[in-house]
């Protein structure tokens, strides 16, 4: 006969069949345990300098924006380039970004356990590494075969490995009583907006081989500032390449139990995907509307800028909205700015839209956060995570390259765009519906 029990982490009682709990005799005993390892820990934190502290930091969003900088806000303004240089379609041309994020999507459970196998430095390195490698290619390469290869083995796994799951693990680490405000620090999207303006100037007067050398070169001179990450006192020893040690839980049903999950796999995967193709494909939808590359890249740049401050921005409506309103809001936000671009007419009005669609995208991933913070405990969230990425994929992996492919049939982008309009209406009634629906259950339970 199978027995199971459940520890709690204080070693003083568990659960047994039937519902009945016991009591260890040293309960005493482990709670000063406790207490003791409470105060060590804080011990440990306040040794380490606050310099020391903010440079973890520092390197947490050197790397994240790196890789993400380098991918989401440099494929954007080469994606016409591509598309002339190797003659390809729009929707073919587009299927580079969305194939990275199909291995980073897919690499990203394996995150955590790489993590706590070799730790964050080398977890970190490797994926720029990675991803660097993937621009020498990129600069290299004969055809468009070569490019999606590369997209999808060398781009996308660096994503995972050094973006913003390992970044937040590392800021966070350091500082676990402001964990919300370190972690939207350090995913500040600050290369999104300044890839696209460098970008945009390389290609026009050195082409598309120089733009991609220099994303290389960008990563190689990132690699030996990634020496200096360690891991956080409570979470392993201070080497970088200690593994992490963390509470991992059995197993993932209780997760994919929740109707909560998989309302954040429809409703936020649907919005991560919008958001990936606004950052792709926004040059051009500008360009079709009459605006000149050169100011339609200014806007993108804005757009970037925007989202520097969507991701405290959004970690700071999450802690006092809750993650199912916050993930509403940026809903209606995406649908009204994308509502502006493709019905009307006055071009003043593109500037604040993009300012919207920035301040949404990165909000995005800090409400998804605390929405699997509170749903299913901090231990579980690398679990999370990692499901959500993994079944949110089909959407941040079709949608991107089937808007090119309908703006290919269609002639334009207004399809695109009035598709956006409704869905992000509907999963804004989606989440306050589940937001209602907890409340009421709350209410019932009191």
């Amino acid at each position: 006969m199978l027995i199971c029990a459940t520890i709690y982490r204080d070693g003083t009682s568990f659960a047994a069949p039937g519902g009945i709990k016991m009591v260890a005799p040293s309960s005493q005993t482990s709670a000063a345990k406790a207490v003791s390892k409470e105060r060590t820990e804080s011990t440990a934190f306040e040794a380490v300098g606050g310099w020391d502290r903010r440079k973890m930091v520092i390197c947490a969003s050197l790397s994240q924006n790196v890789v993400i900088g380098s991918a989401f806000g440099g494929f954007g303004v080469s994606l016409i380039a591509m598309q002339e240089r190797f003659g390809a379609g729009r929707g073919i041309a587009a299927l580079g970004l969305a194939l990275a994020v199909l291995t980073m999507s897919l690499a990203t459970p394996l995150v955590a356990t790489l993590i706590h196998r070799i730790g964050l430095r080398a977890t970190m390195m490797a994926g720029i590494a990675m991803s660097g490698l993937g621009y020498v290619m990129l600069a290299l390469a004969p055809n468009l075969i070569v490019v999606l290869v590369t997209f999808f083995g060398l781009i996308g796994p660096g994503i995972a490995l050094a973006g913003s799951l390992p970044a937040s693990l590392l800021a966070g680490g350091w500082y676990p009583h402001a964990r919300g405000r370190a972690v939207g620090i350090a995913t500040m999207p600050l290369m999104v907006a300044a890839v696209p303006i460098i970008g945009l100037a390389l290609i026009s007067d050195y082409g598309l081989t120089a733009f991609y050398a220099a994303l290389a070169s960008l990563h190689l001179v990132s690699l030996p500032i990634l020496l200096a990450v360690r891991d956080a006192p409570a979470a392993g020893p201070a080497d970088g390449n200690a593994a992490v040690r963390v509470d991992e839980p059995a197993g993932a049903v209780p997760i994919l139990g929740r109707g909560l999950f998989w309302a954040l796999v429809l409703g936020a995967g649907t919005l991560n995907a919008i958001g990936i193709t606004g950052v792709s494909q926004i040059v051009a939808v500008l360009v079709e509307r009459g605006i000149s590359a050169e100011r339609a890249a200014g806007l993108v740049a804005l757009m970037g800028m925007a989202s520097i401050v969507g991701a405290p921005l959004g970690g700071w409506l999450a802690d006092r909205l809750g993650g199912p309103r916050t993930l509403a809001l940026i809903a209606c936000g995406f649908s009204a700015a994308w509502a502006v671009i493709a019905f009307v007419v006055l071009p003043l009005a593109l500037t604040p839209a993009l300012v919207v669609i920035g301040l949404c995208g990165a909000g995005v991933f800090p409400a998804v956060n605390l929405a699997c913070i509170d749903a299913f405990g901090l231990p579980r969230l690398g679990k999370a995570l990692g499901l959500f990425g993994v079944f949110a994929l089909p959407l941040t992996f079709l949608l991107p390259p089937g808007a090119g492919l309908l703006r290919d049939q269609s002639q334009n982008y207004l399809p695109v765009m009035a598709a956006i309009v409704v869905c992000c209406g509907l999963i804004a009634v989606m989440f306050l519906s589940l937001y209602a629906r907890e409340r009421l259950v709350e209410r019932f339970v009191r």
